[in-house]
């Protein structure tokens, strides 16, 4: 059953039915009536006299054609407002009709970023501007067609069309408050790896990288649609800038920054949202069944730690402090297992069925010493030189040698389990702090790379450089 809105119905679904009621029945009691007064005159004057046999013969006539004159007017009255009220109704399922057209065309959704909601849904729950009063099911219906009268008086559009997206939102499971352009399309990217591969780092490496140098080449707006998450980005880079590592992910927590990217020209929106959540949730599969973002993610980040592939520990041992650059304390195949595992029950797969999802594998820490020589660029240049007729590009050249390094060094059935449960691998190297000094300012290399592939493969309008 629908929800009661705090709203005035419209006339044509509501008043104008009992209008239309009172007229008829006013019609028929005045004939009646009349009806009535001249038979009460017929007996007061006698019905065989003269008068009142004039008075009984109206009495008759009033009753009889009257009655069929009330009864072609009524349902005259009543095919003409039922056709105007057909035009109605037509009008209102046809804008309904339009209002969802547009939304499937530009793609529109929304979802919620209160971790313990994650909610995904079409149209929020919006304030009414005048009092407060929240509209749970704002569209056209019989509060309005156009726009909605809310019981203070003030007027609220129901559509895209028209302005709904403007309006505060929340979301209508948890009444969370949404902040931004709610009539705009979203990209949801979780990043997954196991605790201490430089997600938190790698994010907010990668959104500055993003909004200070990709988005004004590219005469792009990007903006933090939350000015929490906006304060929260600018300490985390503060910290970075001075050479101080953040702080880990809190166990449990999953954190959506939003962002907001408005291409030159194009009038929708995007929303995007990067889910930083926690290395510690994949240690079993329960922990992760909580996170609804996976259902409506257009693709993932999966970070690999090439410290916890154990031979190429050992050959950099003598090297480097192993435990200055904070090594892994998980297995990265057992994450995609464990994350497989989740999205196979939340899509209902099968073994051999496929997601129908991207995956970005990058692998971090590319300041490692001799990990540039063997998966960075000058590796990626020299297998595209070598390998020039097969390889077309340089993104096909890091992609085979960081499949080449995964294979080498023993995560060769990561690499098949990927390849075979997902729509499109690609594999990227990343340095998310760019060394491994503190006290000196750090500097992501790379980091924007991944992010910018997943939005590409979810998005046409924006085209690969």
């Amino acid at each position: 059953m629908a929800q009661p809105q705090p709203a005035k119905v419209s006339y044509f679904f509501g008043k104008g039915y009992s209008d239309l009621w009172n007229t008829i029945k006013e019609s028929w009691s005045r004939n009646i009536h009349s009806a009535g007064d001249q038979f009460s005159l017929a007996c007061e004057k006698g019905c065989f006299t003269m008068g009142g046999g004039m008075n009984l013969i109206a009495a008759i006539s009033i009753f009889t054609f009257g009655s069929l004159i009330t009864a072609f007017t009524t349902f005259a009255h009543i095919a003409v407002l039922f056709a105007f009220f057909a035009f109605i109704y037509m009008g209102f399922g046809l804008l309904w009709l339009i209002d969802r057209i547009y939304i499937m065309i530009n793609k529109i959704k929304n979802a919620c970023p209160n971790p313990d909601c994650q909610a995904p849904f079409l149209i929020p729950t919006y304030e009414c501007p005048g009092c407060g009063e929240k509209h749970t099911n704002l569209v056209p219906s019989k509060y309005g067609i156009l726009k909605r009268t809310c019981l203070c008086g003030t007027k609220l559009p129901t559509t895209f069309l028209n302005g709904r997206g403007q309006l505060k939102a929340y979301c209508p499971e948890c009444d969370t408050a949404l902040s931004g352009d709610t009539a705009s399309r979203q990209y949801a990217f979780p990043v997954i790896g196991g605790p201490s591969v430089g997600k938190t780092c790698f994010i907010n490496m990668a959104i500055d990288q993003m909004m200070s140098d990709v988005a004004p080449a590219r005469s792009w707006e990007m903006s933090f649609i939350s000015d929490t998450e906006e304060k929260d980005h600018a300490l985390a880079m503060k910290s970075l800038n001075q050479g101080v590592r953040l702080m880990k992910t809190e166990l449990n927590s999953l954190t959506a920054y939003q962002l907001m990217l408005k291409l030159p020209n194009e009038k929708i929106g995007r929303r995007i949202y990067v889910y930083d959540i926690s290395g510690e949730m994949f240690s079993s599969s329960s922990d992760v069944q909580n996170n609804l973002a996976y259902s409506y993610a257009n693709g993932f980040i999966f970070i690999i730690d090439p410290l916890t592939l154990n031979q190429f520990a050992m050959d950099v041992e003598d090297k480097v402090d192993l435990n200055a650059y904070g090594a892994s304390s998980k297995d990265f195949e057992d994450i995609l297992n464990i994350m497989l595992i989740n999205l196979e029950k939340m899509f209902g797969l099968k073994d051999k069925d496929t997601l129908k999802r991207n995956l970005a594998v990058v692998i971090n820490k590319v300041d490692i010493p001799t990990l540039e020589e063997k998966i960075g660029e000058i590796a990626a240049q020299q297998y595209l030189a070598e390998n020039a007729e097969t390889c077309k590009s340089y993104m096909d050249a890091r992609d085979a040698v960081c499949r080449n390094f995964l294979e080498e060094y023993g995560a060769g059935n990561f690499v098949r389990t990927a390849e075979a449960k997902f729509k499109t691998v690609r594999y990227f190297t990343c340095s998310a702090l760019g060394h491994n000094h503190e006290g000196q300012p750090y500097e992501g290399k790379n980091v924007v790379d991944p992010v910018m592939w997943l939005l590409q493969q979810a998005d046409s309008s924006i085209k690969a450089e």
